[in-house]
């Protein structure tokens, strides 16, 4: 489904402030797969989420996604199978619009049976009402509420529900429950992976949480220095600790993970 091949990110090149974000990254997910990406800040995650959504040009390598060569596709194209969320929950969906015409303005870009205004049939709002009570949050009774008045958990939950509202192909969770209480990211998370399962699709989930890492979906990749140092599947994985992997990490690094977010949360699970 998603192949990357030798992919390489120069930022400033030919500068004094040359820098390198992504340095030969190769990654194949197959269809349905769910991995989870890891590592310390500056490692590389989010570039790499950056290039797969095309937010910029890459120095070298190949995307394709679904057999599809979509290495200088435009962003916006790429966007027609590619979903994403990021860590601010008020990201993704548009605060002064209510939870029905964000929804609609979603399915109206999908299905292109009314792009020019919202316009909605009894089974649209039926079909939303529907989708709304899988969160267990209430708000398939609150169609007409504006989402800036929902509060952090509600409003994340609900972009996850409108990014695959049509099952993209890929999705792309950039720390998506990071700037919840650990309640809301619980119930989000566990959202995420129903989702994602329901409709195979192929997702890959930044996070901070080692313990999260080691168990959401089935598989682990740890970057550092815009490299994939580490890629986990199987009783390999099952059987690692959050505190084998901060060794591991230490082994082909060198480094300590020192004042680094996932010391704080995951390591001692």
């Amino acid at each position: 489904m998603l192949k990357i091949n030798n992919l390489r990110k120069v930022f400033q090149p030919d500068t004094p402030s040359a820098h390198i974000g992504l340095s030969g990254v190769s990654l194949h997910l197959a269809a349905g797969e769910f991995a989870t990406v890891i590592g310390s800040n500056g490692a590389g995650k989010s570039t790499l989420f950056n290039a797969i959504a095309g937010s910029f040009l890459v120095s070298g390598g190949s995307i394709r996604l679904d057999g599809q060569d979509i290495t200088y596709q435009k962003e916006h194209v790429r966007a027609k199978n590619i979903g994403r969320l990021f860590q601010d929950p008020k990201t993704g969906t548009a605060p002064n619009l209510s939870i029905e015409e964000n929804m609609a303005l979603v399915y109206s870009k999908a299905t292109e049976r009314f792009p020019l205004r919202i316009a909605l049939r009894a089974a649209d709002i039926t079909h939303f009402k529907e989708v709304l009570s899988k969160l267990d949050m209430g708000l398939e009774d609150r169609l007409k509420i504006k989402v800036g008045l929902l509060s952090g958990g509600q409003r994340q939950a609900l972009a996850l529900l409108i990014a695959t509202l049509i099952p993209p192909k890929l999705l792309l969770l950039d720390e998506h429950t990071a700037a919840l209480d650990p309640v809301t990211a619980g119930k989000v998370t566990r959202l995420t992976a129903e989702i994602a399962t329901r409709h195979n699709i192929t997702t890959l989930m930044i996070t901070h949480n080692i313990g999260s890492a080691l168990k959401e979906g089935g598989r682990t990749i740890m970057m550092d220095e815009g490299k994939i140092v580490l890629d986990l599947a199987g009783r390999e994985r099952t059987d690692m600790t959050p505190q084998d992997l901060l060794r591991r990490y230490r082994e082909i690094t060198n480094r300590e993970m020192d004042n680094d977010r996932m010391l704080l949360s995951g390591a001692k699970e």
